[in-house]
């Protein structure tokens, strides 16, 4: 239990700290990732965000594919990233 509770501390002090990273080291960072049928072109999910906001954003789309191929029983779903620098805000 006790090296649970330290793996689960340990991922969450790692996930905090990018946050924190990507707030403040890259805030014009942006990164847009859809979750798209290949057969139909459809867009099932669309996961936005810039900065502190884009941490994890590409796993949280693939976890969402995952859960739309295991619903829909179709294995034809496949997440496109694209990252891009947003102009500084004056």
């Amino acid at each position: 239990m006790k090296n649970i509770f330290i793996i689960s501390f340990t991922s969450f002090l790692f996930v905090s700290c990018a946050a924190i990273f990507n707030g403040a080291v890259l805030p014009n960072q942006c990164k847009k990732c859809e979750i798209i049928d290949q057969v139909t072109g459809e867009v099932l999910g669309v996961y936005e965000g810039c900065g502190s906001e884009n941490t994890r954003l590409e796993e949280q789309a693939k976890e969402a594919a995952f859960d739309f191929i295991k619903s829909l029983n179709n294995c034809n779903i496949d997440v496109v990233c694209t990252s891009w620098k947003k102009d500084p805000e004056d």
